[in-house]
């Protein structure tokens, strides 16, 4: 479970979020949508413990950015927006390895998770050859497969499906499939959500907080 409670982050005299509230129960895919700069990223930064809020506390189970810095980071899965965190001059599978020791992946795993990771978004055919030499769709196939690579609990998406065709977006949602089915957490931001995915709850931010249907809560049966 993913909770943020009081969030407040500015940027210099621009406040982009104000007392955000959101807590994001286990096998749930959560949209938010918002205008360009409205503070998407920043929210989804914050949850990646990227970077700190001015206020307010968030965690991951009861893991802390701040006190579980490595233990946190480590069961967190981040897909920046645009082509960012990738070499020009590394190929596919070396991206791949160096995410894997980033992630603190060790023997077998390290293996079994990035031949799983090749598998799902069809990269076979692409290990051997450089960033440079890849379309805008394909390195985003990469990045979702480091983002993926070490099977975190919480993945934080910014407008995944950029440059994505019709195929490679039907993988990437099938990853996030999996993650939802064995309890994981995702948040996928965009200005307008993709009618297609899935979305378990729909959340638009305005004016630094989240609004839309509160989670649903199970009543207890009575004694």
């Amino acid at each position: 479970m993913l909770t943020a409670a009081g969030l407040r982050k500015s940027w210099g005299s621009r406040t982009v979020l104000d007392g955000l509230d959101l807590v994001v129960g286990p096998g749930t895919l959560v949209g938010v949508h918002g205008a360009n700069g409205i503070g998407k990223t920043t929210l989804l930064r914050i949850c990646a413990g990227l970077i700190y809020a001015d206020g307010g506390v968030v965690e991951l189970g009861r893991l802390d950015p701040r006190r579980d810095r490595a233990a946190y980071q480590s069961r967190v899965g981040f897909l920046a927006a645009g082509d960012r965190g990738l070499y020009a001059r590394l190929t596919v599978i070396q991206h791949l390895e160096l995410w894997g020791r980033v992630s603190l992946l060790g023997g077998e795993r390290f293996e079994v998770a990035i031949g799983r990771m090749i598998e799902r978004l069809a990269l076979d055919e692409l290990v051997g050859q450089r960033m440079d030499r890849l379309s805008m769709g394909q390195r985003q196939r990469v990045r979702l497969a480091m983002a993926f690579l070490h099977e975190p609990d919480l993945v934080l998406l910014d407008e995944p499906l950029n440059s994505l065709d019709e195929r490679a977006a039907a993988l990437m949602l099938a990853c996030v499939a999996e993650l939802t089915g064995r309890g994981g957490v995702a948040i996928w931001c965009s200005p307008t959500l993709a009618d297609e995915a899935p979305f378990d709850r729909r959340l638009e931010l305005d004016g630094g907080r989240l609004y839309g249907p509160a989670p649903a809560i199970e009543a207890v049966p009575a004694a």
